[in-house]
């Protein structure tokens, strides 16, 4: 049984799910269900097979066989291709949680302790398919884990801040990982399944946002909050966090999601827009969960944050009783709240209504989107590469 030890440190906090409610300890299969969830987006855009394991094309088929995801992370019958540990945590304080409501106009957020810290994620070998060896599934989940790491989250409630981490001693080998995806559609048990438009890579954007505070985090943040949170204490460990690896966090997710759902709001009657129903597509809504991702801010320099902002977006999308709109337009309009001139490098916002609304100036935006010529496989390498700049303020390559 081979193992991979990766040491893992969060920028956020991590969840995972447990007892009512709360995030009792780390549990392994919110982590799995997240790696899931990205290998899924990965090989429908690189032309393999992916089920839906919660529907009725689920895999195996008739004949016993598997999509390409399954041979990976198992199905009925099949054993997952390995195991997962998390970092050794009992959360102490489950209970407890931060209360924030936003210019008093909504019904507010509120935001469970989960894990922050540092410690070993262990991936164990169970099984290997049987056209793959141990290195094939090593940079297989090698590139999910360093996807994860470069523009989105782990585990769950990504859409509300949670999730962001950084992985020591990850050494991929990008085209080994795409050569072992390619090596999973010659097994003889593969299953050619056909499925509809399903979340795949290409329909992502990634976007990252860094602003400086010329105040304390703690004044600024109660600045955008209506009512007081229901402890001082629990905002206290937010701002200004006891672990040697993260001094602080500034819990931004809220205040993003709600203007930016005010930025869909119809401004004059007919003016086109995205209705109720639009923005609880895009944004979330009670029991429905958002396509867009808001990351909470973490330091990235001296008094310097920065946040993430992510989603796959389908290719066209009702925002209106009377308006369809493609996936263009709305990258389209995401960029114009942001302040988007340039793609694919740190630069000044300009312009960004969004930006404007929370009252921060001079902000940098980065921004990923696939070009039109682009192979899913050429987008895929871009995002791991990365902003050139992406070692200012304190974040290293790896």
């Amino acid at each position: 049984m081979e193992e991979l030890k990766i040491r893992i440190k969060t920028l956020t906090p991590l969840w995972t799910g447990g007892l009512d409610g709360t995030m009792d300890r780390i549990h392994e299969t919110g982590l799995i269900g997240s790696l899931r969830w990205w290998y899924e987006a990965i090989v429908r855009g690189l032309g393999g097979r992916a089920c839906d394991p919660t529907g009725d094309n689920r895999c195996p088929d008739k004949n016993g066989n598997h999509c390409d995801v399954c041979q990976v992370f198992g199905a009925t019958g099949l054993q997952r291709a390995f195991r997962l540990e998390g970092p050794v945590w009992w959360n102490r304080e489950r209970r407890n949680r931060l209360s924030l409501k936003v210019n008093n106009n909504n019904r507010g957020w509120f935001f469970r302790r989960g894990f922050m810290g540092e410690g070993d994620l262990k991936i164990l070998t169970l099984r290997l398919p049987e056209v793959w060896d141990s290195e094939n599934l090593k940079q297989s989940l090698l590139l999910i884990l360093k996807l994860i790491e470069k523009w989105a989250g782990l585990g769950a409630r990504t859409q509300q801040g949670y999730g962001v981490v950084k992985l020591d001693s990850i050494a991929l080998n990008f085209e080994k990982a795409l050569s072992s995806l390619e090596k999973l559609k010659t097994q003889k048990k593969h299953r050619n399944i056909h499925s509809n438009e399903k979340i795949s890579i290409e329909g992502f954007f990634f976007g990252k946002g860094r602003f400086s505070l010329s105040e304390s985090p703690k004044k600024w943040m109660i600045s955008y909050i209506a009512s007081a949170p229901n402890s001082e204490e629990e905002l206290d460990w937010y701002l200004n966090l006891s672990f040697e690896s993260q001094k602080s966090l500034l819990p931004l997710s809220p205040i993003i999601r709600y203007h930016l759902r005010g930025l869909m709001r119809p401004r004059r009657a007919n003016s086109g827009g995205y209705d109720r129903e639009g923005r609880h597509v895009l944004m979330g809504e009670l029991g429905r969960k958002s396509l867009i991702h808001v990351s909470h801010a973490y330091p990235v320099g001296d008094n310097q944050w920065e946040f993430r902002i992510w989603g796959w977006i389908p290719q066209t999308l009702r925002v209106n009783i009377n308006r369809d709109v493609n996936r263009d337009t709305i990258f389209k309009d995401l960029k114009q709240w942001l302040g988007v001139q340039q793609e694919r490098q740190w630069h000044i916002a300009k312009e960004g209504q969004l930006w404007q609304t929370i009252g921060i100036s001079n902000p940098e935006i980065c921004w990923f989107e696939k070009k039109p010529d682009e192979s899913p496989a050429e987008y895929l390498r871009s995002l791991l590469e990365g902003c050139p700049d992406e070692t200012k303020g304190g974040h290293d390559e790896t």
